[in-house]
């Protein structure tokens, strides 16, 4: 015998009956969608969700600081100070895995120098974040460098911050811990 008859007759009430006709979240929940309460719900459901061109305004910026990131490492891997001028924020704080902080000027003559020569950058399970202006972009990075001391190749876990000036995401801070690799 099935759940609700009784020799072929239904002894549920109405509402449960409307129950069963509803769709399966609100039969999930127990909720008997009267008139009206459904669109009421669906309109909510879309007023909540974020427009299309918000969601594709955040994969851009994404995308356009995941592209500013790999310029930078590639200026820095090829000493291009030129365009490391134009990646860095005039502001920009970088911290490295010796703690020691460098503005942009330290940093770009450090390049310029070639005190410390970056040999190769391969950055790893980076996640962006973005926000009004702002994006936060977290990661693991493998690098090979050269000083005065020899060559070392290490891991580590990156924080940086990029700041949206003039249409472009420019770096405004770094800050690295040696990570295990």
């Amino acid at each position: 015998m099935e759940c609700g008859t009784a020799r072929g007759r239904s002894t549920s009430s109405p509402s449960r009956r409307r129950l069963a006709r509803a769709p399966s979240a609100f039969r999930f929940f127990g909720i008997v969608p009267r008139s009206g309460v459904l669109a009421g719900l669906l309109a909510f459901a879309v007023g909540c969700t974020p427009p299309a061109n918000r969601t594709i305004a955040r994969l851009t910026a994404e995308s356009e600081v995941r592209q500013a990131q790999r310029e930078r490492f590639e200026a820095m891997t090829t000493q291009d100070v030129a365009a490391l001028d134009t990646l860095l924020d005039d502001e920009m704080n970088y911290v490295s895995t010796s703690a020691d902080l460098q503005s942009k000027p330290q940093f770009i003559a450090t390049i310029r120098k070639q005190t410390l020569v970056y040999e190769s950058i391969a950055p790893v399970e980076v996640k962006v974040r973005v926000y009004d202006g702002l994006a936060l972009a977290t990661g693991r990075a493998e690098m090979r460098v050269r000083n005065a001391a020899g060559v070392s190749s290490f891991g580590v876990r990156f924080t940086e911050v990029y700041l949206r000036r003039d249409g472009q995401w420019l770096l405004t801070a770094w800050e690295t811990t040696p990570s295990k690799s």
